[in-house]
């Protein structure tokens, strides 16, 4: 699969964020915990250097929790703290509360409160994240790439605030794995990918990784090697079929890959540590 993806609010963004650097004391990498190392930017890795990085994995509730633990254990090697956390319920925020209550402040901050800069790829959480902190809804969320337009700074607590930004690919995914990763997780817009070849690599993947999540939830007795095949026949369990019996591959493509953004295929995450380079 090929990516290559950099609209004009991209690079808005990037201009934002080396301009935006200078008003915050630390910042929080909002990462996908089922794509950790591929919904990192590396374009914007030599800007955040001067600033301590709280990595925090999002849909947590998503991502399989051994991995997610794995994960935490290899990514604070490179931020200052790591967190997991499920913006839905809850779950591991009080620890992230905490553990930004220990973030060091800069020499001119006097008595204001932590000033955080949040940034990560489009759609992976940062939004609902931060309506999670604050305990109300006062970012605009959304299930598709590129709903936050413009910077908005957020009152977390009297000791902490927070700067939402837009997210930001990078102008070139090189990687086949990252570019798997970012679109299946929906982090690239789905309007400039084929539907088929996703669900056609996603089927691929969870044969080889998790082939009882394919075989329950479809009631699939076999699993053929052929994984347009496999689309197929997921195709037929969901009644994406035209007249004449065929089955409609773009509409079973889709269906399938819902199912597995939205965690109806179980917990699964698509790559652990070490596997990307």
């Amino acid at each position: 699969m090929e990516v290559q993806w950099y609209p004009g609010q991209m690079a808005k963004a990037k201009r934002l964020l080396r301009e935006n650097l200078k008003l915050v004391d630390a910042i929080i990498e909002v990462l996908d915990a089922r794509i950790p190392k591929s919904s990192r930017n590396p374009d914007i890795r030599d800007i955040l250097v001067a600033k301590p990085v709280v990595a925090v994995l999002t849909r947590m509730d998503l991502a399989d929790p051994s991995t997610t633990a794995r994960w935490q254990d290899a990514l604070r090697k490179d931020y200052w703290g790591v967190a997991a956390v499920n913006a839905n319920t809850g779950d591991g925020v009080q620890k992230l509360l905490q553990l930004l209550t220990e973030l060091p402040k800069g020499t001119k901050s006097g008595k204001r409160p932590v000033r955080l800069l949040v940034v990560g790829v489009p759609n992976v959480g940062k939004s609902s994240l931060i309506n999670r902190l604050t305990g109300r809804s006062p970012t605009i969320t959304g299930d598709k790439p590129g709903v936050t337009k413009n910077k908005q700074w957020v009152r977390v607590h009297e000791f902490l605030e927070i700067l939402d930004t837009p997210g930001m690919l990078w102008p070139k995914i090189t990687s086949a794995k990252q570019a798997f990763g970012l679109a299946a997780v929906g982090s690239v817009k789905d309007e400039i990918l084929d539907p088929v070849q996703l669900g056609s690599e996603l089927v691929g993947y969870l044969s080889e990784h998790n082939p009882d999540s394919l075989q329950e939830r479809y009631k699939l007795e076999t699993l053929s090697t052929d994984v347009r095949e496999v689309l197929a026949q997921i195709g037929k369990k969901r009644g994406c079929l035209v007249k004449g019996g065929g089955v409609d591959m773009d509409t079973a493509a889709r269906l399938f890959i819902k199912d597995y953004r939205e965690g109806r295929l179980g917990r699964i995450t698509l790559e652990a540590p070490g596997e990307v380079e």
